[in-house]
């Protein structure tokens, strides 16, 4: 999981809303950048599923990666 840098999980949630304008919303349809599964595709404000990438890799330093190799 990357939160910044050249193919962030990041930039993936910024492309649903539209990629231009980060207040746009994504909703009603099945998105894989739904990170929440609440069914909205958010970038800015309450609920936002770009706050839980950067939660997820640390939430401190947004140049941190987190990675997992499954089987």
């Amino acid at each position: 999981i990357m939160y910044s840098g050249a193919s962030s999980n990041r930039d993936v949630v910024l492309t649903a809303v539209g990629g231009s304008t980060p207040t746009n919303v994504a909703s009603n349809v099945y998105n894989g950048a739904d990170v929440n599964m609440d069914g909205v595709v958010k970038y800015v404000g309450p609920n936002n599923d770009r706050d839980i990438i950067l939660q997820t890799i640390g939430g401190t330093v947004p140049t941190a990666v987190r990675s997992q190799q499954l089987p």
